[in-house]
């Protein structure tokens, strides 16, 4: 497991969050892949469009507009790893870099737990850094809620199992 340290001494703001959803890897995988239906559980996040001519694997390139508290952006993001059902990693291409990791760990009997690290690289150097600083909470806030949105969706739209 890639879980690591969530400071970092580059400057990047990393953020952690999980969560234990009552559904198998494979039944989640679909809604961490469905790009222009992701806003579905991330809150921050809207006009997702796949712009690749590819839809899966790695190289896969979607753009959405990320809003964290008045500050809106236009997000364009790469698929560096791809290993269904267990991890999905995503490169920041647009103002804000850095990487995105998604890990799906099989818990007993049924669940799985949902493991999301970003990296963000902030913009405009020190400035950019103290910025990043102030919204680290914001964002640890959104991405934990964004996971618990997803639970929800998932557990509601997939039946439960033996």
């Amino acid at each position: 497991m890639l879980r690591g340290p969530s400071r970092d001494a580059s400057g990047d703001i990393v953020i952690l969050a999980e969560v234990d959803i009552d559904a198998r890897a494979e039944e989640i995988w679909p809604y961490l892949v469905d790009w222009e239906h992701l806003d579905r559980w991330m809150a921050e996040a809207s006009d997702f469009r796949v712009v690749s001519p590819q839809r899966e694997g790695i190289g896969v390139e979607a753009e959405a507009t990320v809003a964290v508290g008045r500050i809106t952006t236009r997000d364009r993001v790469r698929v560096t790893r791809w290993e269904p059902p267990s991890v999905l990693e995503i490169a920041h291409l647009g103002w804000v870099g850095g990487h995105g990791y998604l890990e799906l760990s099989p818990l007993h009997p049924r669940g799985t737990n949902v493991f999301w690290r970003e990296r963000l690289k902030p913009p405009m150097g020190v400035l950019g850094r103290i910025g990043m600083r102030l919204y680290r909470r914001r964002l640890e806030q959104q991405f934990a809620d964004d996971l618990v949105i997803l639970r929800t969706l998932v557990e509601e739209e997939i039946p439960p199992g033996p």
